[in-house]
């Protein structure tokens, strides 16, 4: 299995190893700067690149009908444009109290 170290660097370990890891071995692994950086978070996958290429069952098609045809829901039947210019000014709170 890949280990990565907290320099970033990636070290290949067995289980066993794995579970025998302490803290100590950590610092010892980052002290002699062990490990190399992984160019590709696929390094060491199992999963080959491409495996899902040009399969049958990829499609890039959507198979929707929208159940409202009409528009009417959900949408704004005013579509008038209110301008900011045609909007009555807030009067002021000083005034309101004469």
């Amino acid at each position: 299995m890949l280990y990565q170290l907290p320099t970033g660097k990636v070290i290949s370990l067995t289980i066993e190893e794995y579970l025998a890891l302490t803290d100590q071995d950590i610092q010892f692994l980052v002290s002699i700067n062990a490990g190399d950086y992984a160019n590709s978070p696929w390094v060491g996958s199992s999963i080959k690149p491409n495996a899902y290429k040009n399969k049958d069952y990829v499609t890039n098609e959507i198979d929707y009908t929208d159940p409202d045809e009409d528009k009417s829901h959900g949408d704004n039947p005013n579509t008038d444009t209110i301008y900011l210019d045609e909007l009555p000014e807030i009067p002021d709170p000083d005034s309101l109290d004469q």
